[in-house]
């Protein structure tokens, strides 16, 4: 996996789900080519810029050799 710099990922938010919506997340996030993390990680920021709650231009930390 490449380094990214930028902000370190630190903190860490758990959560509980069915069976069901766990194999819907991982199914998801392999098609997309992404960790279930990942995958989530971006659903939230989606939806954070959605709701304002992160300003529009926000922009994940940029992969080294970009």
């Amino acid at each position: 996996m490449p380094k990214i710099e930028g902000d370190t990922k630190a903190e860490l938010l758990c959560t509980r789900v069915t069976s069901v919506i766990k194999e819907a997340v991982v199914r998801e996030s392999r098609l997309e080519g992404l960790t279930t993390s990942e995958w989530l990680r971006n659903l939230v920021v989606k939806e954070l810029k959605e709701r304002g709650a992160l300003p529009k231009v926000y922009r994940f930390p940029r992969l080294e050799g970009e």
